[in-house]
């Protein structure tokens, strides 16, 4: 069995789980709960090791879930993360708020090294304050088919099977994207 068998097994098997996870999604009515799943799943579907969801609250994004394994392993059991819940305007200056405003994905290979003609930059202050190292990260806008955002996903540092922060590559943009759409449609049911 090649390499290329191997690959084609695991596109496979991350398919079903997309499939299956999109099933999940749809049973839930709660937006909070559904929320918090849609950030836990989309991180599982390229092994991120963080990432956060926000919502779009007049003409602000805030911040409703985030989720950080690497801190998360440095609590005793059952604790939670603490997050602040803040929300700020949205403009190009921040990832989110150029997502929101582009309306499309973005890819940043290293949050560290986003050159100066770019209209956002990345803030450091969260990774200063909790000792992490945000590298790869991939935000996602979750907007209706109308256009209308509903929200925005944003997850961090992809690992591969040793646990290397990796970029998000071809593949991982393919399925977050088709993932993004069962969320929304997940989304607009709950809403409603």
């Amino acid at each position: 069995m090649g390499d290329g068998m191997i690959e084609s097994k695991s596109r496979e098997e991350k398919l079903q789980r997309i499939i299956e996870s999109e099933k999940t999604l749809n049973e839930i009515k709660d937006v909070d709960v559904l929320l918090e799943r849609i950030l836990t799943e989309a991180r599982d579907i390229v092994h991120a090791d963080a990432g956060s969801i926000y919502i779009i609250e007049e003409n602000n994004l805030k911040i409703r879930y985030a989720q950080n394994d690497t801190q998360q392993r440095k609590l005793a059991p059952g604790q939670k993360l603490p997050f602040q819940s803040f929300s700020f305007p949205i403009n190009e200056k921040q990832i989110c708020g150029y997502v929101a405003l582009s309306g499309k994905p973005l890819n940043i290979k290293d949050c560290y090294k986003i050159p100066e003609s770019k209209p956002y930059k990345f803030n450091k202050n969260t990774d200063l304050t909790t000792d992490y190292r945000t590298k790869s990260m991939y935000t996602i806008p979750l907007k209706m088919a109308n256009g209308n955002l509903l929200g925005i996903l944003q997850i961090i540092n992809a690992k591969d099977e040793d646990g290397k922060i990796i970029n998000f590559d071809d593949e991982a943009e393919m399925f977050i994207a088709h993932f993004a759409i069962a969320a929304v449609q997940a989304l607009q049911h709950a809403y409603l």
